[in-house]
């Protein structure tokens, strides 16, 4: 049996290594609602590229920041309900952390309305709590410090802009059936 999704737009969010992407598959089969796949990875793949390594120039961090987060947007706008694996919170908080001081002001202010303005469309955040240990992952940090920095701003961006989030942990492997009762409680119902 499993849960029916009442036309809920769900968003998985955290820090490297907590396990959104993992979470967000299982949950999206689970409740059957689309993926809304991370758009930052599909831009650096369209480039041949696996991960950031090698992209040290700002003019084209951005262009792939801003294009990963056009792309994110309009999938999200395609679908009553969802669940999305890396959320534009998680866009604003990298483009916070790595890209902002590259930035002139308009170029940052535009940059943070759009995911302001696509974040509350989001029925509910589900915020994975930061680990200080990461599995490793091509392009994942293994830097603790730089973790929770981010976890950090990701977090205080959710609390600032006062989205609906449910703070959860999730382990690899647990059923997603029991996770989902456990975690999100009223918001599905056992068909």
């Amino acid at each position: 049996m499993h849960d029916q999704h009442l036309a809920m737009r769900i968003g998985i969010i955290g820090a490297a290594g907590t396990g959104k992407t993992s979470l967000a598959k299982n949950l999206a089969a689970h409740l059957g609602v689309p993926l809304v796949e991370d758009f930052v990875l599909t831009v650096l793949k369209e480039q041949g590229r696996d991960s950031w390594r090698g992209v040290s120039d700002p003019k084209a961090r951005r262009k792939i920041r801003e294009d990963a987060l056009r792309r994110k947007i309009l999938a999200e706008k395609e679908h009553e309900a969802f669940v999305s694996d890396k959320t534009v919170v998680d866009y604003c908080g990298y483009w916070l952390q790595n890209q902002s001081e590259h930035e002139e002001a308009a170029t940052n202010a535009k940059f943070i309305a759009a995911c302001r303005d696509a974040a509350a469309r989001y029925d509910l955040f589900v915020y994975l709590p930061y680990r200080d240990k990461v599995d490793f992952g091509v392009g994942r940090s293994q830097d603790p410090t730089h973790n929770l920095k981010v976890a950090a701003v990701k977090r205080g961006l959710l609390a600032l802009w006062g989205l609906p989030v449910v703070d959860a942990p999730y382990t690899f492997g647990e059923s997603i059936a029991e996770w989902a009762r456990r975690t999100l409680g009223g918001v599905v119902r056992d068909a």
